[in-house]
């Protein structure tokens, strides 16, 4: 009887744990897509370090994507599985120096952001993107926050 309360007692803290886990998932991932040979990264990260403690949310997680060498890059392609961006991770990887902005509902690219844009519209973009206050004569501008072409391209396609 002891072995079959402490099984129980197992699985549903399982349960409890799982549906804790779930319920803390953001809305919006920051991906930062980065090498340690990337001329514009440095400027880039300090700009959305900035932007990062402007959000300060739940709704948000900085996810980052290195290919400074294989382990890193490894290990992207796994954090990029979990959070099933690999559409992103695919058409970017190997490409350094901006950071996207995705929707973990919807797994769509609301836009990206690189060195050429301050602290202050990256964090207006995040803002937006996760439905929380934000200026919107600047998160409505979507052109200023293009992606940049797909780095990966397979050869099939023309």
């Amino acid at each position: 009887m002891n072995k079959l309360t402490a099984i129980l007692s197992t699985a549903l803290l399982g349960i409890v744990a799982a549906t804790a886990h779930a319920a803390e998932r953001p809305d919006i991932y920051v991906v930062k897509f980065r090498a340690h040979d990337c001329a514009t990264c440095n400027l880039m990260e300090s700009q959305l370090d900035t932007a990062m403690n402007m959000v300060r949310s739940s709704k948000v997680e900085l996810v980052t994507i290195d290919t400074t060498h294989l382990l890193q890059w490894e290990k992207s392609a796994h954090t990029a599985f979990d959070r099933d961006i690999v559409p992103q991770f695919n058409k970017w990887v190997g490409l350094t120096g901006f950071v996207a902005v995705i929707d973990r509902h919807s797994r769509r690219t609301i836009g990206c952001v690189s060195d050429k844009q301050d602290a202050y519209k990256m964090a207006n973009l995040i803002k937006s993107a996760a439905g929380l206050p934000h200026d919107q004569k600047i998160s409505n501008r979507t052109t200023r926050y293009k992606c940049p072409p797909a780095h990966n391209v397979d050869p099939g396609e023309k």
